[in-house]
């Protein structure tokens, strides 16, 4: 079986998202940097087009089904039927859960966990008429032990590792595999918008491995996933964390 070369990434501006596209970005490649930041999502693109990738960007929000089927559409028109998809975006503002409001609560599950829906679905009807495709997903350690103040994150994160196992089961018949990564906690904008340097090489010290993850950890799980070393793996949710998970 071929390698995926007709590449979908969301949530691809920076962070994770980034790390991944370019380390997808050989020459060969066509790649669509997707996310709601079209600024971001441009750089990253030309970041992968300097790797020999043919790059575009498009501005994209998961969670509108319109908007992505559009997209889908125009990559296919553009650059052919979709192979791969990353499910890379989305967000975790904070709040508590007695002081959460709803639309707080929906905003996060419509983009997280919709949005992997969507984007899945839409991919996958192209990948069907091929008979081949692989997806993998962006879970989050949140989903096994919980987030304070972030109990929608950490739903729609376990969500999504159900969510996997579901869609595996049902496109494993067209070929199409989908499996899951659950990072642990990255160093990103994300918890640098919460912690300094000494609080995250603290709680790197607590992990067995002695540190936090680079994203280019979590691309590195991505592109093995999506790779033939994984061709017998569908359903599966890898953890990428330094042996985190297994502090009590």
């Amino acid at each position: 079986m071929a390698s995926p070369s007709c590449i979908i990434v969301t949530g691809a501006a920076q962070g994770i998202g980034r790390a991944v596209a370019l380390r997808l970005a050989t020459p060969g490649v066509r790649l669509a940097v997707w996310d709601v930041e079209r600024a971001g999502a441009e750089d990253t693109a030309r970041l992968c087009a300097g790797q020999g990738a043919t790059a575009r960007a498009w501005g994209v929000d998961v969670g509108d089904a319109d908007a992505v089927e559009a997209a889908v559409a125009e990559f296919e028109r553009e650059l052919g039927k979709p192979d791969a998809l990353v499910n890379n975006a989305g967000i975790f503002p904070r709040a508590a859960a007695l002081d959460m409001a709803l639309a707080e609560w929906e905003r996060v599950l419509r983009v997280n966990l919709t949005g992997t829906f969507v984007c899945a679905r839409a991919a996958a009807a192209r990948m069907r008429d091929a008979g081949r495709g692989v997806i993998v997903n962006m879970a989050s350690g949140r989903a096994l032990a919980g987030a304070a103040r972030g109990a929608h994150y950490a739903a729609s994160k376990g969500g999504i590792i159900a969510l996997t196992k579901s869609l595996a089961l049902d496109w494993a018949r067209y070929g199409i595999r989908v499996n899951c990564v659950i990072p642990g906690i990255t160093d990103t904008a994300q918890p640098r918008g919460e912690m300094g340097d000494n609080e995250l090489y603290a709680m790197g010290a607590r992990i067995p491995l002695g540190r936090i993850a680079q994203p280019q950890d979590i691309a590195a799980a991505v592109a093995f996933l999506l790779g033939d070393d994984s061709a017998y793996m569908t359903g599966q949710s890898i953890a990428v964390n330094g042996g985190a998970i297994m502090i009590p």
